[in-house]
């Protein structure tokens, strides 16, 4: 169980990131925040250094609880193709959701003025497909893809995926159906395993 600190700190990130995907990072001050926290901004300031410190942990925050539903895809079948056609429709579901393209925005939006969309990707999005390629790793070992390096394997994984994310980024409607999700998912799958299967 979380520490009462601990609650409002997650309290404060999930706040923040509201305000950050509807009215921008610019536009949204620490007074307005701590305001809709229901505290001062001194309260903020305990908790995080910066305006740009609480948006990299509220997005941090955010990409590890998307992370563990990946995860948790990948782990939740005995076969390999199952496995990656769950985490493929899983991340589809997911980079196509509103909330995490308008936080992804935010994220690109202060890469000019600030190093928190570099830490960002490095702290979640090249960890995270960093486990990806480890998975991958261990599926070489034991006979289900050909010996290929297995960082190769995932970025290419990692591109059909994406495939529609700078669409979306951009606001051109890509949004898919259930069904739909599901046919993308068992091509991307089709065409990685014609790659990589052993």
């Amino acid at each position: 169980m979380k520490t009462k600190q601990a609650q409002r700190r997650d309290a404060i990130m999930q706040i923040a990131l509201g305000m950050f995907r509807e009215i921008g990072f610019e536009a949204t001050s620490m007074s307005q925040i701590a305001a809709s926290v229901g505290g001062s901004k001194g309260t903020l300031y305990n908790y995080f250094a910066s305006k740009e410190e609480l948006l990299l942990a509220a997005m941090l925050d955010e990409a590890q609880k998307s992370a563990d539903t990946f995860e948790a895809a990948l782990n939740d079948a005995s076969d390999l193709a199952t496995q990656l056609q769950r985490f493929a429709r899983s991340l589809l579901e997911t980079l196509q959701d509103e909330d995490t393209i308008k936080i992804l925005r935010v994220a690109i939006s202060v890469s000019n003025t600030t190093d928190v969309g570099s830490q960002f990707y490095e702290l979640a999005i090249v960890d995270f497909w960093n486990k990806v390629a480890l998975m991958l790793d261990d599926a070489v070992k034991q006979g289900s893809l050909r010996p290929e390096d297995p960082q190769k394997m995932a970025t290419h994984l990692r591109c059909l995926c994406q495939i529609n994310l700078v669409q979306a980024l951009m606001g051109v409607p890509t949004k898919r159906s259930a069904a739909q999700l599901d046919e993308c998912a068992q091509s991307i799958v089709a065409m990685f395993l014609r790659a990589y299967a052993s």
